[in-house]
């Protein structure tokens, strides 16, 4: 470490003993030369007083394999062991950051293939399997397990877990239970088979649910006591399986208290917005593109199979549309990254209201505000960057790995698997 180096400065010269005179001979110097030095001691001065480059730095690599499942917490990385087969066991553990230390770790009888953290609870989820187990997250008890092969968690949320349950007569049940104990809070039945739709199901505390059946009826709940706050019906019967976007496609989605519902019927399209929780119809265009709606901000986002699209949220009126983009999600200030056409597709920052290029990422994926660049010439090398306090965004450094869209990233932290095996943390300058 630069700590623990002496430094020895060799352009001072040796102090004179008091008492003794220099014998050196004094020589006049040229005052350009003179001004010269004073130039260039300024500089060095500047550049002694500037703040070192920001700079990534690694900060663990758990464990000598590869991990199956990771996430970061609070202070913490945990990771969940590759089974030697489907039904093999897993180990779960907890590392502490910055410094890495084993905290704890427990074995589990299923193969984690997931892992979620929310309010000091970690999910355990398998992939084949149907086995969830809840877990303790400061010292990793178990704290119960979930074994039904009909039922999965749909979110954890708040020290809560939505549970939905696909029952023998064909109908959907959902229950909310605590994620610590597992005892139910309310239960709710559904007729028939149907998606839940709302947008901030996924975050800390989510107010609602909205579930929308496939006979086109929607209901309206809210999520701490499962009481129906509104409903009402589509008209439409919604498609099991889409052909295209224009043959025969209802595609359902919903931001705030808006639902969105796009069409396709034999090459004539259609959008219309809802408001909730009472289905009341605000708008409605014939003609546009036809696709999944996104709220984009300043726009509503649409992507079909020949264009980007942006909306007026006011009106549903076609803004601008770009066939180069095959893709579009919202990042922050009124942007959005954009995925072109390409088999390894190459991405852009647009601005969300025209549409126009701000900047050119190519192979870039954008996980929690963090650009992972894929290298053009060395396979597996991944460059990193960063906006700084100035909001310019700089490289800080490179990690070895071939798949950037497993990281994730909490700030100060950045987590990935490595093409060497062991999961990686990186201190995010």
């Amino acid at each position: 470490m630069t700590g623990a180096v002496p430094l020895i400065d060799l352009d001072v010269a040796p102090r004179v003993p008091a008492g003794v005179a220099s014998r050196r001979p004094r020589i006049a110097v040229p005052r350009p030369v003179l001004l010269l030095g004073v130039l260039v001691a300024a500089l060095l001065a500047l550049a002694a007083a500037a703040p070192p480059p920001r700079a990534l730095r690694q900060g663990l690599a758990a464990g000598g394999t590869a991990a199956a499942a990771f996430t970061l917490g609070p202070g913490a990385l945990y990771t969940a062991a590759f089974g030697q087969n489907p039904n093999s066991e897993s180990g779960v553990r907890r590392y502490a950051l910055p410094g890495g230390a084993q905290v704890w770790a427990t074995p589990l009888a299923q193969n984690v293939q997931n892992l979620v953290l929310d309010d000091g609870i970690l999910l355990a989820r398998s992939g084949a399997e149907p086995r969830v187990s809840f877990l303790d997250a400061n010292d990793g008890r178990v704290l119960w397990h979930l074994d039904s092969p009909t039922t999965s968690v749909v979110t954890l949320s708040g020290g809560r877990a939505l549970l939905r349950a696909d029952t023998g007569d064909g109908g959907t049940q959902l229950r909310l239970v605590s994620a610590r104990t597992g005892a139910t809070i309310w239960i709710r039945a559904f007729g028939g088979a149907g998606e839940i739709r709302n947008d901030d199901l996924f975050e800390h505390d989510p107010d609602r649910i909205v579930f929308v059946g496939v006979d086109g009826h929607v209901t309206t709940l809210r999520f701490a006591d499962g009481s129906v706050l509104g409903e009402g019906d589509l008209g439409v019967r919604l498609p099991l399986e889409m052909v295209d976007y224009l043959t025969d496609f209802a595609g359902v989605t919903v931001f705030g208290d808006r639902l969105y519902l796009s069409r396709g019927d034999d090459g004539r399209t259609s959008l219309a917005a809802f408001g909730l929780p009472g289905l009341t119809e605000r708008w409605r265009t014939d003609g546009g593109p036809a696709g999944y709606v996104q709220d984009c901000g300043p726009v509503l986002c649409i992507s079909d199979s020949e264009r980007v699209s942006g909306l007026d949220p006011g009106s549903g009126a076609v803004r601008w549309s770009d066939p180069a983009w095959s893709y579009a999600s919202p990042l922050a200030d009124d942007t959005l990254l954009a995925y072109d056409r390409q088999d390894e597709p190459g991405s852009a920052i647009l601005d969300a209201r025209t549409g126009a290029v701000r900047r050119t990422l190519g192979r870039t994926q954008v996980i929690g505000g963090v650009e992972l660049r894929a290298d053009t010439e060395i396979l597996g090398r991944t460059w990193v960057r960063v906006a700084g306090p100035d909001g310019v965004v700089r490289t800080v450094g490179s990690l070895d790995t071939a798949a950037p869209y497993g990281c994730t990233a909490l700030a100060p932290y950045l987590a990935c698997p490595t093409s060497a095996g062991p999961t990686t943390v990186w201190s995010i300058p």
